[in-house]
């Protein structure tokens, strides 16, 4: 459809072609016949006679014209091209006629000329050259030359006609192509509209069931293992009383607290304790504690009671050689590290005891922030000696109680 619009578009150029063709070649034989003229007359004294002749009779004239127009438009096949250039041929030659007489200007030689000048148009090209030499042999020369230039627009008359039939031809060509593309379109839609029949899709099969498992055979009922005996289980706890930092050292007042939760009394208590650095040697410290080989023992009881809490009172202490301040800034941070190991066993006191039990835990030292927060705030060693307020412990790390 863009080549027809673009077409539709063109057309009105092509047909404006032939009008601007005709006004160019009716316009050739004006512009080269003054050339001639001009040398020999100068034109503003001879066309003011010219013209009072053609104008004084004008009852001769139109007898005159109407023989000379009557053959023209037979030959011709278009109606109003053999009318142009008749009109304007006849004033082109009559300064020709007029050049052949300049000094006499009577009317009766300007009638001779007029019809002289009349019926060289109606007249075949050859006897007009006859006709030029009677006046002077000079400017007959020049009438054969440019006498044949009148005929020149009836030949180029035929190009609107031409480019009439190519508009027709192309119009009939382009309305074939348009009616061919809309019914390869129709049966395309005919086509569409028509859909294929489904095919039937085959289900799929059903897959196979699944063997099932044999059943497990029954387990055989299992004897029912006898409840352990009764035994105690101690829980600990760690209270800081004071915290105050001298010339000894580090020193930490506490109040440890062991809480048998079991049935049976724990007998024979033995608490270990040991108090170091937090930080890089802090795992190396915890492992040689647990595994009992350092340490210190603190405290002993003889028995702690079924549901009954012990409250032991002790301090633990940091040499001034034993300290690792953290620096941070201007500040110097110490963040103590305590941990302790209650041992225990139980039955009768005069026999072999039935068994043998183990808790043990540590603590983080520091000072409680305000207001309270999960972490605890260090002690800080650069304001100088000094008792710490607000003391407190967080559980860092216990060992399975067995």
């Amino acid at each position: 459809m863009g080549y027809h619009r673009s077409f539709l578009f063109a057309a009105p150029l092509l047909l404006a072609l032939p009008a601007h063709a005709q006004q160019a070649e009716e316009a050739a034989p004006i512009f080269t016949l003054p050339p001639s003229s001009a040398p020999q007359l100068a034109n503003p004294r001879q066309q003011g006679p010219e013209l009072d002749v053609f104008r004084a009779p004008a009852t001769t004239t139109p007898p005159v014209i109407a023989p000379t127009v009557t053959p023209t438009p037979t030959p011709a096949p278009a109606q109003p091209a053999p009318q142009v250039p008749a009109q304007r041929a006849a004033p082109a030659l009559t300064p020709r006629a007029t050049a052949a007489q300049p000094a006499p200007r009577p009317a009766a030689e300007a009638e001779r000329a007029a019809p002289d000048n009349q019926s060289s148009p109606v007249t075949a090209p050859a006897p007009t050259p006859q006709s030029a030499p009677e006046p002077a042999p000079t400017p007959a020369a020049a009438v054969p030359e440019e006498a044949p230039l009148s005929p020149a627009p009836t030949n180029a008359t035929p190009w609107p006609w031409i480019i009439g039939g190519v508009l027709a031809l192309l119009a009939l060509v382009a309305a074939l192509l348009l009616r061919g593309r809309r019914q390869p379109a129709q049966d395309e839609a005919e086509v569409e509209i028509a859909p294929p029949a489904p095919v039937p899709v085959p289900t799929p099969p059903k897959p196979a069931p699944a063997p099932q498992p044999a059943p497990a055979p029954e387990p055989a009922p299992v004897a029912a293992i006898p409840d352990a005996p009764d035994r105690p289980w101690l829980d600990m706890a760690l209270d800081l009383t004071q915290a105050r930092y001298s010339l000894m050292g580090m020193t930490v007042g506490y109040i440890l607290l062991l809480h048998n939760r079991g049935d049976t009394p724990a007998q024979d208590v033995l608490v270990r304790g040991i108090i170091g650095n937090a930080g890089a040697q802090q795992q190396a410290l915890l492992q040689s504690f647990f595994a009992q080989q350092s340490g210190l023992p603190l405290h002993a009881a003889v028995s702690i009671m079924p549901g009954e809490t012990r409250r032991l009172i002790g301090e633990l202490r940091l040499m001034p050689d034993q300290i690792v301040p953290v620096t941070m800034g201007q500040r110097s941070l110490l963040i103590p590290l305590a941990a302790f190991d209650a041992s225990y066993r139980w039955g009768p006191e005069e026999a072999e005891p039935l068994g043998h039990g183990r808790t043990a835990r540590a603590f983080i030292l520091g000072q409680e922030q305000e207001p309270p927060a999960e972490r605890l705030a260090p002690f800080r060693l650069d304001q100088g000696p000094r008792q710490y307020r607000r003391a407190a412990t967080r559980a860092a790390g216990e060992l399975v109680p067995s």
